[in-house]
């Protein structure tokens, strides 16, 4: 018998109706306020659209799958936990309205009462939109997609470095440095440098990146005791200035340093944020969710912007919210590159306010391209070709069920397969609803 599982969220949608999946697989809308819809908003396809529903797994090891069709025409294949049941939402969401769709099983059984589930999709265009990655290449995998669309307006600021290195053999050119410090400024200045660059192949102005260049792992250690300096793992001597050299504009803690280095301090910290809040008054902010994303670096950030809104000049309309890391799953969302990307698989429900609406962005198979060139410009995404994982991958494809190319997916780190989906997905809360939350749960 299959575990028993469900996945919920909290959702709050503007619209809820009852729909049925017929004997064909046709999605079957009997629904009033539905029908009103479409009469009045004939662009559904630039609604987030999921579909409530319970499945059962038929096979021990291969992947249960739905694929979602529209007018006949296959658009993406979702995937949930083989040897489970439980209630699950299947994204619908793309260039086409519910009432086109027809689903498709494999190794598994959906029941045939659904509930439709519709979030009309925020203006993003009626202001800047700022992008806080705790590290390098955070904002990349978490929504290439959507900066892309809106790269004129786009602009991102990047907490750390990312210069933590475990073992001078672990360089991105081995041996290069003489010692761990050497190696740990070398790596932050490269990571540096690709978040100073990486955005520009979606046509982002290099003027609207930022970088902090505090240290790796040291986020949550400065929320304790923020007056205190707290140095980088990779030795006493690392340095924040070289890590910014290609900011357009100075920060706070640049221009009343008296010496090199500039301190890494909580303090410090929040004076840049509120600085930079202040010069892009941006209407949308995206950040880590702190409840999902179980990574220290990333709730801290979430909480720092907490502190930080607090103290800014005007506060954004939107706060979306996206988690690159899950506690205990490192294959979320399931399934090979090109796949849907399903709603992070969560029994918990603590987040409320901040779990309640969904942003779904639909990346075309082009778009999910372009996303896998500008991660391989990431140096620390760069992953070197193995053989025993190269085995591990191709057993694994054959015993899930999965196409034959899975086994070989656009890059070799495990990202190339998890983060390259048909879909960028966020939550949405107000910013007094953000704050609030943030602000409680770091007590």
């Amino acid at each position: 018998m299959p575990q028993h599982i469900d996945h919920r969220l909290p959702l709050e949608a503007d619209l809820s109706c009852p729909a049925r999946i017929a004997p064909s697989g046709k999605l079957v809308i009997e629904d009033a306020t539905y029908t009103r819809l479409i009469n009045e908003l004939p662009d559904l396809a630039g609604m987030t659209w999921m579909l409530q529903l319970r499945y059962r797994s038929t096979s021990r090891f291969k992947l249960p799958a739905v694929t979602t069709l529209a007018d006949d025409e296959p658009q993406f294949t979702q995937y949930f936990e083989a040897n489970q049941a439980g209630e699950r939402l299947l994204n619908l969401t793309g260039p086409f309205a519910p009432h086109s769709v027809q689903l498709d099983t494999h190794h598994c059984q959906l029941d045939e009462q659904v509930t439709l589930l519709g979030f009309t999709r925020p203006d993003l265009d009626d202001g800047p939109l700022l992008i806080i990655a705790p590290h390098p290449d955070d904002a990349e995998l978490a929504a290439y997609g959507l900066y892309q669309q809106h790269a004129r307006d786009t602009w991102i600021l990047t907490l750390t470095a990312g210069e933590t290195l475990k073992r001078l053999d672990r360089q991105y050119l081995p041996g290069l440095d003489a010692d761990q410090q050497q190696g740990s400024q070398r790596k932050g200045f490269i990571r540096a440098w690709n978040s100073a660059t990486t955005p520009l192949l979606a046509g982002v102005p290099q003027a609207q990146l930022i970088m902090l260049g505090y240290f790796n792992d040291t986020l949550s250690r400065m929320l304790d005791n923020p007056a205190d300096t707290v140095p980088s793992v990779g030795g006493p001597e690392v340095s924040i200035a070289p890590f910014r050299q290609w900011n357009k504009a100075p920060l706070p803690s640049d221009v009343k340093r008296k010496q090199d280095p500039i301190v890494n301090s909580g303090e410090n910290l929040l004076h840049d944020l509120v600085s930079t809040l202040d010069l892009i008054s941006p209407t949308t902010i995206l950040v880590t969710h702190p409840d999902i994303d179980p990574h220290q670096d990333h709730r801290a950030a979430a909480i720092w912007l907490g502190k930080a809104l607090q103290q800014c000049t005007e506060k954004p309309k939107r706060i979306l919210m996206y988690a690159n890391h899950l506690k205990g799953c490192r294959d979320f969302p399931r399934g090979p590159a090109y796949a849907a990307a399903g709603i992070w698989p969560t029994t918990a429900r603590p987040h409320g306010e901040l779990s309640a609406r969904l942003l779904s962005h639909h990346l075309t198979p082009e778009t999910i391209r372009q996303k896998a060139v500008a991660m391989d410009s990431m140096h620390d995404l760069r992953g070197k070709s193995r053989l025993e994982k190269s085995l591990k991958r191709k057993l694994a494809t054959r015993l899930q069920g999965l196409p034959p190319a899975a086994a070989s997916p656009l890059g070799e780190h495990d990202y190339f397969i998890t983060h390259l989906k048909a879909h960028e997905n966020f939550t949405s809360a107000t910013p007094d609803a953000f704050i609030a939350h943030v602000l409680t749960t770091s007590d």
